[in-house]
């Protein structure tokens, strides 16, 4: 397998790429959260796997957030292939791309609210 760092300009392509299909799949729109990659690695030529690194940022909105889990915001797992799909896409490429998460970790902007979860 063929490792390719991208160039600084295909890097911040393929962030945006990624920060696209991410947004668009996890329906993040509104929602007060900002999902931001920090790197990224291609492998493959042409492009088979993207490992991506993030944060996802939690900003204030009007209503609170369950938690300040990012896997249970987004759900990577269970919308991995419309991920790889819409990256597939916007690359314009027939093969498969394979959109794997390294870390995703969290920012907790001021003013962000949890829900208070009562016991009995």
């Amino acid at each position: 397998m063929t490792r390719h760092t991208p160039s600084k300009r295909s890097a911040h392509e393929l962030k945006r790429l990624v920060e696209a299909a991410v947004e668009a799949a996890c329906d993040l729109k509104g929602r007060g959260l900002w999902f931001c990659v920090e790197e990224v690695l291609a492998s493959g030529q042409p492009t088979e796997r993207l490992t991506v690194w993030a944060t996802l940022h939690f900003m204030p909105t009007d209503h609170p957030f369950c938690c300040g889990e990012p896997e249970c915001h987004l759900g990577l797992r269970k919308r991995r292939q419309d991920i790889n799909d819409h990256v597939r896409r916007a690359m314009k490429l027939r093969q498969v791309v394979s959109v794997e998460f390294g870390n995703v970790s969290a920012n907790y902007h001021d003013g962000i609210r949890f829900t208070s979860i009562s016991q009995s």
